[in-house]
């Protein structure tokens, strides 16, 4: 279990609990359910949920609770932020846009969204706060490790040369671009939003910058080159 508290003021906080194990879309709500949450509004091009299979996008109703509360919350606005998990305990002081980010990452990677789900390594292992570069690390080396995987158990030829990575972040830029569009819907101010835009601004730079990465961390790895 992953514990996230927001503090706004010294009478203004919000609490999330997420379990690392389960589905955070699991199932559609039983009542009827807003527009923006409906599957065939702002659906990805390519998405593969089956049709029929479901009302509602798992992406966004994986969201629905940090949309709903921080709907009313600025990006610039300040808050301190306490993360406790298996690992410890972890509290930043930072503008709202990136401590919602956080959170947005770790229940949209525990969805059942056929891109986003990819991600789930990373959120059993979730690391709030991580800056580009680190984050760009645990991406490359769950990729990799994925490719071990599928090859040791006879799944096909394993990628070394990342381009199913580059695949997945052009994924990961188109669903993040809809849920921001499905967001805008549901908000009435824009922290929710700017912090999904910042998560698209990453996937977008990593379609570029995958190669530039890893030449930077060349030097990282010499003991593996001699």
């Amino acid at each position: 279990m992953i514990a996230y508290t927001f503090t706004f003021d010294q009478t203004t906080s919000i609490e999330f609990e997420v379990d690392v194990d389960s589905d955070t879309s699991a199932k559609d709500p039983a009542e009827p359910v807003p527009d923006w949450l409906a599957l065939d509004r702002y659906r990805c091009a390519d998405c593969t949920v089956p049709a029929g299979s479901r009302r509602t996008c798992p992406a966004a109703v994986s969201i629905k609770p940090a949309v709903e509360a921080f709907s009313n919350r600025l990006s610039h606005e300040t808050v301190h932020v306490v993360v406790t998990g298996p690992r410890g305990r972890l509290e930043h002081t930072m503008a709202s846009q990136g401590a919602v980010r956080s959170l947005l990452g770790l229940l949209m990677a525990l969805s059942s969204c056929p891109v986003m789900r990819k991600l789930r390594p990373m959120a059993q292992h979730h690391l709030p706060f991580g800056d580009e570069a680190h984050t760009m690390f645990r991406f490359v080396g769950m990729y990799l490790i994925a490719q071990y995987l599928r090859s040791t158990r006879g799944k096909g030829p394993p990628d070394w040369e990342l381009k199913g990575l580059l695949r997945l972040f052009a994924q990961l830029h188109q669903v993040n671009k809809h849920l921001a569009e499905r967001i805008r819907a549901a908000s009435e101010a824009d922290a929710t939003v700017n912090s999904l835009v910042f998560l698209d601004a990453f996937a977008t730079s990593a379609e570029i910058d995958v190669e530039d990465c890893l030449v930077d961390l060349e030097s990282h790895f010499a003991a593996y080159l001699d």
